[in-house]
């Protein structure tokens, strides 16, 4: 029954925008039947944001390195630690040693004020590189490295060309030292270069607020742009050919390269979270809730009432069921554009991510960004498909007490951020639109 009337109603009714709770009479000279079209969009929506306990960066690919300071979303550090190895530890006798250095090269990613200062400090890793007691590193994992600085370079950066790279010269003593045990074959292995040299720590300068960056961090030596310490040498063997040389130490494999975030909200009008579970409500927070990629700083969305629905009659349907939300008017910028697409999840009332959110058909169901054609961008809005969601709660036995998680489509490697407004003052309110059959 609820088929052929799906059928019969594809045949004989164009769907048009409405508010309110609006009622249709559908189809009453072709069907004896109660059968009516509810178009509902005043359902209560409780906004809010939480922050995850921690997200996986290692494995990403990506070196993530700087600091930006925000009035809203406070200060982000993000430091990055890697194990370096060689793919061969063999030099000629003959070799002159020259220097040591550390290659990043650009990813392109950039965000923040890039027409400042920076500076990059590295230092050397003192434990080996291995997580504690799980399988991955985590934005909130760190390890212990040396207080020497190795080398330093500040610089402003140019992250637009990926064939660019900024180059850190490092502690010819070290240098050397590399070169001659391998020349002397105490090195000759990568179990006794990792005994040696545990890995490399880069930290940036925290003292001013400028940008975050991201450097190319594959696991393939000879990769083009790869990022790499490179040591450099010569043979002088009387031809005319160049005689320079070098050995590149690069990432091993992706798991032995991760980057730690560090934020601080405590000045915000967000302020800092006691755990996981703590919800800043949006009517606290200038009526708007945040989403940060990289910190774990996550936009909640919970809608009670639509179980209600279910009141309505014992013989209904959800035809469609469409969320929509608007991003802070200001909140983007050319450094930290809208996204084309976010995330959506499904959580727990303790913020614990059950699932990715799915249509009525089981397909992945995203945000996707509509952009009218506005000056100031006061029109732009994510769509989100929640049929397969209203329609979940509505036929559970039990009161799920399920909320929508919105994130970045790759939150683990980068640290871009929306504002979502949900504010009556100004007509901006999360609104879930739901097109209701009973028969």
């Amino acid at each position: 029954m609820k088929h052929y009337i799906i059928g019969v109603l594809s045949l004989i009714f164009v769907f048009s925008c409405t508010t309110d709770d609006t009622v249709y009479e559908v189809g009453s000279d072709f069907i004896e039947n109660n059968i009516q079209l509810r178009v509902i969009d005043t359902f209560a929506v409780k906004a809010g944001t939480f922050k995850l306990d921690s997200l996986i960066t290692s494995s990403t690919n990506r070196i993530l390195l700087g600091n930006v300071k925000d009035e809203t979303l406070g200060s982000l550090t993000s430091k990055s630690y890697m194990q370096l190895v060689a793919n061969t530890f063999t030099i000629d006798a003959r070799a002159v040693y020259d220097s040591i250095g550390f290659v990043l090269n650009y990813d392109t990613y950039y965000y923040g004020d890039t027409t400042k200062v920076q500076t990059y400090k590295l230092h050397r890793i003192t434990e080996t590189v291995e997580p504690k007691d799980v399988d991955n590193f985590y934005n909130t994992s760190s390890l212990v490295y040396d207080a020497a600085v190795l080398g330093q370079t500040s610089f402003i950066p140019n992250p637009n060309k990926a064939t660019d790279s900024i180059f850190i010269k490092m502690d010819d003593i070290l240098g050397e030292d590399i070169f001659t045990k391998i020349v002397d074959n105490d090195i000759n292995t990568t179990d006794d270069f990792l005994q040696y040299f545990k890995g490399l720590a880069i930290v940036p300068d925290i003292s001013e607020n400028n940008h975050v960056l991201g450097f190319n961090a594959q696991s393939t030596a000879n990769i083009t742009g790869n990022s790499s310490m490179r040591l450099y040498y010569s043979i002088n063997d009387d031809d005319s050919e160049d005689n320079s040389y070098y050995v590149d130490f690069t990432i091993p494999s992706a798991d032995k390269q991760f980057n730690e975030i560090q934020t601080d909200l405590s000045n915000t009008i967000i302020g800092d979270f006691v755990d996981n579970e703590e919800i800043k409500l949006s009517e606290n927070t200038n009526n708007s809730i945040y989403t940060q990629a990289g910190s774990g700083l996550t936009s909640r969305i919970e809608i009670p009432s639509i179980k209600k629905l279910a009141e309505i009659s014992e013989n209904a349907t959800t035809l469609s069921a469409i969320l929509t939300f608007n991003p802070l008017k200001g909140s983007f910028n050319k450094s930290n554009p809208l996204p084309n697409t976010l995330s959506v999840y499904v959580v727990d009332h303790k913020n614990r991510i059950l699932k990715q959110l799915t249509d009525i058909d089981g397909n992945v169901a995203a945000a996707f960004l509509f952009e009218e054609e506005d000056e100031f961008s006061e029109n732009n809005y994510y769509s989100v498909d929640l049929s397969g969601f209203v329609e979940e709660i509505l036929f559970s036995d039990i009161n799920l007490n399920y909320a929508l998680m919105i994130q970045y489509d790759n939150f683990s490697n980068n640290v871009n951020n929306i504002v979502i407004e949900h504010n009556p003052n100004t007509n901006k309110e999360i609104k879930l639109s739901v097109k209701y059959l009973t028969y």
